[in-house]
């Protein structure tokens, strides 16, 4: 596959390369899509201004559908030229290549530590005050849900191995639920910014660098997902992200656990150092609300994103050659997702019924 895709004619780089130039093929971390770190050896002579080392992404089974490849190069390559992603090489139809950042990812025990935590906080507030030419209206959440449903629908028991989880997934009428988050969302007061949609350890690399600060050292990478939203929706992913472990070596492959989601100390903590760094960017500071009303509002969010990863770990349950417990995972986000929309404040539940 690497040698049809790496042409010259394929793609688009600043000379020709031959793929027998590239020996070292590492798989790295990644669930929606394959990641590969490429290495020259140290026989090949290169220009001063050309990496020996790159890293080769190709589009997972589930992020190949419709314009959202194209969209995701278009953000990637913004992003790359306002310096605010690792530097862009290359593009093909099923991927690119991308700047190497020797780095390590982040830990799930780590992004919970006070000070990791706030500079997270730092981090999002300046990817959320980018301006890029996007559609602004925040239609992200919903065309998601409507693709995910209909596509999490056709998948059917012949499609997975586990035909009993199969069975208690199928039992949740996702139509009906996709319904009502319509509803949930169509209420929020939420401010719209430029949203990550997938800030969770793997996704914030550590660079390790003596001469930087811990905000410095962080780099938000992957945005497959990214695209104007509601501001609390970001924060509603992350804050879900902390009770899960992806590092587990056993099937199913990850671990949750409920109680290190972040206490409402912990929560202030993070919007804090997120309004600090708003403040210094002169960006939100008129529109984000109370702690308690944004607390409100990740409450509402968490629900929603909960049900979009149960629907996307359903559909990769059938398309992708990852080895993950998706099932597994598919359930016990659907359990997360009616966990928090029975503890939805009555309030907001009673308005979002009579909508």
């Amino acid at each position: 596959m690497f040698k049809y895709h790496l042409y010259p004619h394929n793609i688009l780089l600043p000379r020709p390369v031959n793929i027998s130039s590239f020996p070292t093929l590492i798989s790295l971390a990644g669930l929606t899509n394959y990641i590969y770190e490429c290495s020259l050896p140290e026989n090949v002579t290169h220009m001063s201004s050309e990496p020996r080392n790159v890293l080769l992404r190709v589009y997972g089974e589930i992020f190949v559908e419709g314009d959202t490849p194209l969209l995701d190069t278009v953000i990637f390559t913004l992003l790359s030229e306002r310096n605010h992603s690792p530097h862009l090489f290359g593009v093909f139809p099923e991927g690119r290549i991308e700047e190497f950042i020797p780095s390590r990812a982040l830990r799930t025990d780590e992004v919970s530590q006070p000070q990791m935590s706030v500079a997270i906080a730092r981090k999002l507030a300046v990817f959320h005050q980018l301006k890029l030419p996007l559609c602004k209206v925040p239609r992200w959440i919903d065309d998601i849900l409507s693709r995910w449903c209909e596509a999490a629908s056709r998948v059917n028991i012949e499609d997975v191995q586990n035909k009993e989880l199969f069975a208690k997934i199928k039992k949740i009428d996702i139509f009906k639920e996709l319904k009502f988050l319509r509803k949930l969302v169509a209420d929020t007061t939420s401010p719209v910014v430029f949203s990550h949609n997938d800030c969770q350890e793997g996704n914030l690399l550590f660079l390790n660098d003596q001469r930087k600060t811990l905000e410095e050292n962080l780099v938000l990478i992957d945005y497959e997902y990214a695209s104007y939203n509601y501001v609390a929706y970001d924060f509603a992913n992350h804050f879900n992200e902390w009770t899960m472990d992806y590092s587990m070596e056993e099937p199913p492959y990850y671990k949750i656990t409920k109680s290190d989601y972040p206490s409402r100390e912990q929560q202030i903590a993070f919007l804090k150092a997120y309004d600090q760094k708003c403040e210094e960017l002169g960006f939100l500071t008129d529109e984000l609300g109370s702690y308690e009303e944004r607390m409100r509002e990740i409450k509402r969010f968490a629900a929603a994103n909960h049900f979009l990863w149960a629907l996307w770990s359903v559909i990769q349950a059938k398309v992708s050659r990852t080895t993950f417990g998706f099932l597994e995972y598919a359930l016990d986000r659907f359990t997360e997702y009616l966990n928090c929309k029975k503890n939805l404040p009555e309030d907001m539940l009673s308005r979002v019924q009579g909508l």
